[in-house]
C-alpha cells in the first residue's frame, strides 16, 4: 500500500511525510562547535546538576556519523518516508567561514545518497543549537555583522546539497529556545546568565538571518523549487490558579508564553513587528518593525511535547491525573490540535516537525503516539494544512545539558556497538505467546487464567482478532472482520467466551479497503518485532511498534477506519471515559482502539492497560499528577528542550 495522500489544502498531490527528526551532533558531537567546547568547560551546569555522572559525557555517542547506514535502516524499518536531519555548520567549516572540510561535504553526501537509496525524503535543518566556535567567539548572534555568516553558511549548504535531493531546508531550531537557554537561564551554550535584554537581541538577529538566508537562497538558481521554513516550539504557560496567590504565576505564565513560547515569533512572521519584553521594564525592551514587512518563510514546523503550568512559587507542577513523562512534562495531546489551530493563522504549509517522550520504562511511549497522531489526523481532517509528522528521535542521544539520561529514541542505544542485543518486543512478545499458550480451548480462546493479557484469534476476515479476559474462565471480545461479497460470515466458536459478533460484510468498499490497511499495518508490526537481532548497538523500544502503526496505514485509512469501526464497535463496547482523552475526535475511545488494536476493544481494563503500557512486567506506572504541587527532581529544573 502506497504512503500517499493528498493533504487537503496544501500542493496536489503532495506526499505525507512521515519519519524521525534528529540532531547530527546529538548523535555524534565534534570538536569544532561551541556546545562542545561549553560541553567541556570544568564546573560548567552539566557538573553542577548532577555532579561528575557518566551519563554527561560527549566522548561517546551512538556514533550516526559512522553508522548512518544502521540508523537509516532503523528509520525505514519504522514505515518513514522522511528523515529530518541538520547538517552541521561547524563539521563543513571547522575554523574559519572560507574553510570546507571535503570529508565532512563527502560524508553528507553518502548520507542523503543512502537516503534516497531508502525512499526517505530528507528535511535539513541549517542550525541546531551549534555552531561553529570561531563564529561563537566572534560574538555569534549577539552581534548584527555577524548575520553574514550564517547566510554564507547557508547558501554553501545549498549549493553542496540541493542537487542530492534536498528540498526542504530549516534555517534554524527552535531560536527562542537557544535564546532563553543561553543567555537566560544558562543550562545551554554559550551558558549565560540573566541577560534577558542581550537574550532578546540573539533571538532579533536568529529570526533576521533567517529571513536573510531565505533571500539568498532563492535567488540562487534552483532557488524557485526550494523551501524554506523556521521550526520552533509550540509552548503554552499557564498558572495553576487563579487566586491571588497565583499572580506571580500568571505574570510570569504571560511573559514565557510571549517570549519564550510562539507569541513573538508569530508576531514576527505575520507583520514583521519585534516586541521584546523584559522583566522589570515597562513597555518592550526591543521594539522593532521590518522596513520590508512581513519576513519570507515557506513553511512552519511544530516542535509540540507540552504544555506548561506554573505554581505560586513560579515552579512546574501539572494538572490533577495527568500522566508525566521522564522530563516531568505532563502529555497533553489536545495542546497539539490547539498548536495546528494557532500556527495556522500564519497562512503557511505546517509539518509537526518534533514530538517525542523522555520514557527510560517505555510504559507511556505508545500512549502519547496514539494520542498526538490522533490529533494531528484530526487537524488534517478537519482541513488544516498539515503535511508531515516527525518523532523526536531514533535512537537514544544526547538530550544537551541532560545529557544520555533522557531516552526519546524509538531504538534504544544499548552503548555496545560490537555487540547485537535482543529486540525487546519479539522477546516480549515470546514470553506473552507462551504465557498464552491454550491448553484446550481452540484458536487460543481464554483459558481461566487471569494472568492471560490478550489472547490472539486468527484464520478469521481481516483485521486480526483480539479477545480480552474479564475474569477466571470468562473473557468478553467483539469480533470484527470483512468479508469478501457474497461471502457468508460464519461465527466463530469460541468456548468459555461470552462473543459479540458484528458482521460488517455489507460494508462499503472504503471502509473494507480501511481495514485492510489497518491489516497491513499490523503485518508490518509483526514482521518488525519478529527479529530476534537488531543492529549492533540499537534496540527497539516496544513503544516504536506504535508508530509503526501510524506511519504504515496512511491517515486518511485511519479515518475511514475510525468512522466505520465508530458505527460498528460503539453499541457493544462500553470503553472507559478516559481513553477519549487526545484522541481526535467525537468518538476518540474507539479511534484509540482502532488505531492501536486494528481492530476490536474488548474488557475495558485490559484495553487501558494496553494502551499505557501498564501489562505485566511493565514496571511501576507512570506518575501522575496529584492534588497539589509536582514533585520538584532534577530531570525537571531543565525546561523544555529535546
Amino acid at each position: 500500500m502506497a504512503n500517499r495522500f493528498a493533504v487537503e489544502g496544501g500542493a496536489k498531490g503532495s506526499k505525507f511525510l512521515k519519519g524521525c527528526a534528529i540532531s547530527v551532533w546529538q548523535n555524534s558531537p565534534d570538536e569544532q562547535s561551541q556546545w562542545s567546547a561549553f560541553a567541556k568547560k570544568p564546573h560548567n551546569v552539566l557538573e553542577r546538576i548532577r555532579g561528575k555522572s557518566p551519563q554527561l559525557k560527549i566522548d561517546k555517542s551512538p556514533d550516526f556519523w559512522n553508522r548512518y547506514l544502521d540508523d537509516i535502516a532503523c528509520a525505514k524499518r519504522l514505515g518513514s518516508n522522511s528523515l529530518r536531519l541538520s547538517i552541521e555548520w561547524a563539521r563543513i567549516m571547522p575554523t574559519a567561514p572560507e574553510s570546507i572540510d571535503q570529508a565532512a561535504v563527502q560524508r553528507y553526501l553518502d548520507i542523503l545518497a543512502a537516503c534516497r537509496e531508502a525512499g526517505l525524503q530528507p528535511m535539513v535543518t541549517l542550525h541546531h543549537f551549534v555552531h561553529p566556535d570561531w563564529f561563537q567567539r566572534l560574538g555569534g548572534f549577539e552581534r548584527e555583522e555577524n548575520i553574514g555568516y550564517f547566510v554564507s553558511w547557508a547558501l554553501t549548504a545549498f549549493r553542496l546539497f540541493r542537487p542530492h535531493g534536498v528540498r526542504l531546508w530549516a534555517t534554524f531550531n527552535e531560536p527562542t529556545c537557544a535564546a532563553f537557554t543561553g543567555y537566560i537561564v544558562g543550562i545551554h551554550a554559550p551558558g549565560r546568565c540573566g541577560a534577558t535584554r542581550l537574550a532578546g537581541v540573539v533571538l532579533l538577529n536568529m529570526l533576521r538571518a533567517h529571513a536573510a538566508a531565505h533571500a539568498a537562497i532563492r535567488a540562487q538558481p534552483g532557488g524557485d523549487a526550494a523551501e524554506v521554513g523556521l521550526v520552533h516550539q509550540q509552548i503554552r504557560f499557564e498558572a495553576a490558579g487563579s487566586g491571588l496567590v497565583h499572580g506571580a504565576a500568571r505574570w510570569a505564565a504571560q511573559w514565557l508564553t510571549h517570549c519564550f513560547g510562539y507569541d513573538l515569533v508569530h508576531e514576527y512572521l505575520m507583520t514583521g513587528r519585534f516586541a521584546w519584553r523584559q522583566p522589570g521594564r515597562r513597555g518592550f525592551a526591543i521594539d522593532v518593525l521590518e522596513p520590508n514587512g512581513r519576513p519570507p518563510c515557506d513553511w512552519l514546523g511544530i516542535n509540540y511535547y507540552t504544555r506548561v503550568v506554573l505554581d505560586w512559587r513560579m515552579g512546574f507542577t501539572c494538572r490533577h491525573g495527568e500522566v508525566l513523562t521522564d522530563m516531568g512534562w505532563p502529555i497533553v495531546p489536545e495542546g497539539l490540535y490547539a498548536a495546528i489551530a494557532h500556527c495556522a493563522e500564519l497562512g503557511l504549509p505546517l509539518y509537526v516537525t518534533e514530538t517525542g517522550i523522555a520514557d527510560g520504562r517505555d510504559d507511556r511511549r505508545a500512549a502519547l503516539i496514539a494520542a498526538y497522531w490522533g490529533q494531528m489526523s484530526r487537524a488534517v481532517a478537519d482541513g488544516f494544512d498539515v503535511r508531515g509528522f516527525y518523532y523526536w528521535t531514533l535512537c537514544d542521544n544526547y538530550e544537551w545539558h541532560l545529557g544520555y539520561n533522557m531516552k526519546f529514541g524509538l531504538f534504544e542505544w544499548t552503548g555496545a556497538p560490537k555487540n547485537p542485543r535482543a529486540n525487546p518486543a519479539a522477546a516480549k512478545a515470546a514470553r506473552r505467546a507462551a504465557r498464552n499458550a491454550p491448553t484446550s480451548a481452540p484458536h487460543g480462546a481464554a483459558t481461566g487464567d487471569d494472568s492471560v493479557e490478550f489472547a490472539v484469534v486468527s484464520g478469521h476476515p481481516l483485521p486480526p482478532l483480539h479477545i480480552a479476559p474479564t475474569g477466571a474462565g470468562t473473557a468478553t471480545a467483539t469480533i470484527i472482520g470483512v468479508s469478501p461479497p457474497g461471502t457468508p460470515w460464519r461465527r466463530p466458536k469460541l468456548p468459555g467466551a461470552d462473543v459479540a459478533v458484528c458482521d460488517v460484510s455489507a460494508a462499503s468498499a472504503s471502509a473494507a479497503a480501511a481495514a485492510a490497511a489497518v491489516a497491513e499495518a499490523e503485518r508490518a508490526v509483526a514482521e518488525a518485532a519478529a527479529g530476534e537481532e537488531c543492529c549492533p548497538g540499537r534496540r527497539l523500544r516496544h513503544g516504536a511498534l506504535e508508530l509503526i502503526r501510524r506511519y504504515v496505514a496512511t491517515p486518511e485509512d485511519l479515518t475511514a477506519a475510525r468512522e466505520m469501526l465508530c458505527e460498528i464497535v460503539w453499541p457493544h463496547v462500553p470503553l472507559p471515559a478516559a481513553l477519549a482523552h487526545g484522541s481526535g475526535g467525537k468518538r476518540g475511545p474507539v479511534a484509540a482502539v482502532a488505531g492501536v488494536a486494528g481492530a476490536a476493544a474488548g474488557a475495558a481494563g485490559c484495553v487501558l492497560r494496553s494502551l499505557l503500557g501498564w501489562g505485566r512486567g511493565a514496571g511501576r506506572p507512570p506518575r501522575r499528577g496529584g492534588d497539589g504541587d509536582a514533585e520538584d527532581d532534577d530531570e525537571r529544573s531543565g525546561l523544555l528542550v529535546a
